[in-house]
C-alpha cells in the first residue's frame, strides 16, 4: 500500500498510547519520508472526544505538507480497511487553512453520507477560495445527489444540492472543469434539464465538457445515448474512450461488448482495467468468455487477477439473473 508501512497492511494491529501517538506526530512534522509510520494511521483512527482534544494542538502545529501525506496515507487505509474511521479528523481538515489539506479531507471523507459533511461539501463548492477545492468539492456532491434520487438524504438538501450544480454549469464564468464537475454531479440526479445539458457539454466544442458530458451518461443509466458511446469508442481519444467504456458499463450496453472486449488487450492500463470492469457489469456470455480467457494470462499480476475475479463474479451474476428470469417468462 503506497505512503503505508508495510505492517499497516494487516489487522488486527494495536493501538498506540495516546503519547506514543502525539510523539509520532511531532516526529512526523520534521520528516520528509514518504512512508507514514502505523502508529499514525492506527492511532488517529476513532479518536474519542478526549483524544481528539489532545490531539488537535498538535495536528494543527504541522505543516501543510505533512497532513496532506498524512491524510493521503489515511484515505488509502481507509479504503482498504473499512475498520479504520478518521471522520472527525476529516472534518477537521475541511476548515483547514490551506487548500491541499481541505481538498485531502474531501478524499477521506469518501465513505461518509451524513447530512452535516453534505452541507460542509455544499458550503465548499460553492464559496471556498480555492477552485480545486471547489471541484474536490462538486465530485463528492455527486454521491449525496444520488442518495438523494433513493431518499436516502432530506429532500431539501437534495434539492440544495441540484439547485448548485445547475447553477454552475449555467455560469459562464466559472472555470471549465468547474462546469464539467458541476455536470458530472448533476446527471446523478432525475432532474429535468440533465438530458439537454448533456447534450449541450457534449457539442460545445471544449473537450473538457465534452469528456464530461461522456460521463455523465453512464451516470443517467440510460440507453439514449447508446449512439453517441459507440462513436467514441472509435474516437482515439484516450481520455473520451475511457470515459466511454465506463459509460458503456454503467449502462450495460450489450452492443459494445464486442468493442469493450478489444481494448481489454490495449497497451494503455487504465483503459484496459476499465475495459475489465465495464465487461462485468455489461455481462452475458461474450464478456464471460474473455474474462475467462484473461485470466488465464494475468496470474502475474495481482492487480488485473483481481479486477478479473470481480468482473467475472459481476457478470456471473448478471448471467444467473438474466437466465432465472427467461425461466419464469418460459413457465
Amino acid at each position: 500500500m503506497p505512503g503505508i508501512d508495510e505492517e499497516s497492511a494487516a489487522l488486527p494491529f494495536p493501538k498506540p498510547s495516546l503519547n506514543d501517538l502525539i510523539r509520532v506526530l511531532r516526529i512526523e512534522s520534521k520528516s520528509d519520508n514518504g512512508i507514514v509510520p502505523s502508529a499514525i494511521v492506527y492511532g488517529l483512527s476513532d479518536l474519542s472526544p478526549e483524544e481528539q482534544r489532545a490531539i488537535e494542538p498538535v495536528w494543527d502545529a504541522l505543516p501543510a505538507i505533512a497532513k496532506h501525506r498524512v491524510l493521503r496515507a489515511l484515505n488509502e487505509a481507509s479504503e482498504a480497511m473499512f475498520e479504520l474511521n478518521y471522520r472527525e479528523l476529516a472534518l477537521r481538515g475541511l476548515e483547514d487553512e490551506s487548500s491541499l489539506v481541505r481538498a485531502t479531507a474531501i478524499d477521506l471523507l469518501w465513505i461518509d453520507e451524513s447530512a452535516e459533511t453534505m452541507r460542509k461539501l455544499l458550503r465548499l463548492a460553492e464559496f471556498d477560495a480555492d477552485a480545486a477545492v471547489r471541484t474536490r468539492a462538486l465530485e463528492r456532491l455527486g454521491r449525496f445527489i444520488l442518495l438523494g434520487e433513493y431518499g436516502d438524504i432530506a429532500a431539501d438538501l437534495a434539492k440544495q444540492a441540484q439547485t448548485l450544480t445547475y447553477g454552475l454549469y449555467q455560469d459562464p464564468a466559472a472555470p471549465v472543469e468547474t462546469r464539467r464537475r458541476a455536470l458530472e454531479a448533476l446527471a446523478n440526479s432525475s432532474h429535468p434539464a440533465v438530458a439537454d445539458l448533456i447534450r449541450s457539454a457534449y457539442a460545445d466544442g471544449n473537450h473538457e465538457l465534452r469528456v464530461g458530458a461522456i460521463f455523465a451518461m453512464g451516470r443517467t443509466c440510460s440507453a439514449v445515448w447508446r449512439d453517441q458511446l459507440l462513436d467514441e469508442l472509435e474516437s482515439g481519444d484516450s481520455e473520451c474512450v475511457y470515459e466511454a467504456i465506463r459509460a458503456c458499463g454503467q449502462i450495460q450496453l450489450k452492443e459494445a461488448a464486442r468493442r469493450i472486449g478489444e481494448f481489454t488487450l490495449s497497451e494503455d492500463h487504465e483503459i484496459q482495467m476499465i475495459a475489465i470492469w465495464s465487461l462485468g457489469e455489461i455481462g452475458g456470455r461474450h464478456a464471460i468468455d474473455v474474462l475467462s480467457s484473461l485470466e488465464e494470462n494475468a496470474a502475474a499480476d495481482d492487480e488485473m487477477a483481481a479486477a478479473i475475479d470481480e468482473a467475472l463474479d459481476t457478470a456471473g451474476f448478471s448471467l444467473s439473473v438474466s437466465s432465472l428470469n427467461f425461466e419464469l417468462e418460459d413457465d
